[in-house]
């Protein structure tokens, strides 16, 4: 048994639940050409294939290694892990998951003090590392993240600690969203990514300065998506909420 209003009503009600579809459809569609957009801009901009007015200095070729290190994490024993407070998040692959962890990584499962950070000879990553997995299936999800604060990393993980005096860390984390650490796995039975093989990816990098200006026009892109997102899931709400209210006669259309 379902409630049935009169069919002008049913009309009615038809009619503002397609007006919300086609709302969510154009939403959709300018999402994905937002997204093809900043796609190109990568591809132009990260390649020196497009430069931006006032730059005109010669990119060198320079290899990872020569930019920054390649340092993997630390065992982190079950018997330490659960605190919610310490001086230093210690994240695993899983955090990479968590809501708000999209570009920066905050927020980690496990915390750790600094006398536990000396104990279990952790190390400290700096602040503007590049994080990701290394180990296992989770490599090939491409994930990198960049950390916000001194931070511990588990075993399964490892990060880029960058030359700050030759890159900016926006820039190196496009770069390296740009690439695909997933092709450079050993053939072994477990998928991992060595440090050698790593330090060896070559880049294009243009001045600090030029760097920075290009890293800006990406997040800017970035923060445009991330805005028109949210809007297309506040409309996909919307949406559900009028059904739920019009289609069971919870709330009339006058």
């Amino acid at each position: 048994m379902i409630p049935m209003p009169g069919c002008s009503e049913q009309a009615a009600i038809a009619e503002a639940l397609s007006d919300a579809d086609a709302f969510i459809e154009s939403l959709d569609d300018l999402l994905a050409k937002k997204r093809q957009l900043k796609q190109g801009a990568m591809q132009e901009l990260l390649t020196g294939k497009k430069r931006l007015l006032g730059f005109s200095d010669e990119w060198e070729l320079a290899s990872a290694g020569d930019i920054g290190r390649f340092q993997s994490g630390s065992g982190f024993p079950i018997k330490f892990q659960g605190a919610s407070a310490g001086e230093y998040p210690f994240f695993k692959v899983s955090d990479m998951n968590t809501e708000g962890n999209e570009t920066f990584i905050e927020t980690a499962n496990n915390y750790i003090s600094e006398a536990l950070r000396k104990q279990l000879g952790a190390i400290a990553f700096p602040a503007n590392s590049i994080v990701f997995a290394k180990v296992g299936a989770a490599v090939f999800l491409e994930r990198k993240k960049i950390l916000t604060k001194a931070s511990c990393l588990d075993n399964n993980m490892a990060a880029f600690v960058l030359d700050t005096s030759r890159t900016d860390n926006r820039f190196i984390h496009y770069l390296l969203l740009n690439t695909k650490l997933s092709s450079l796995v050993s053939t072994t039975a477990l998928p991992s990514l060595s440090g050698s093989v790593l330090s060896a990816i070559k880049f294009l990098l243009p001045s600090v300065a030029e760097q920075t200006a290009i890293a800006a026009i990406l997040s800017d892109m970035d923060t445009e998506i991330a805005a028109l997102e949210d809007k297309l899931a506040k409309a996909r709400n919307l949406k559900q909420g009028m059904m739920q209210e019009l289609l069971t006669g919870r709330i009339r259309l006058v």
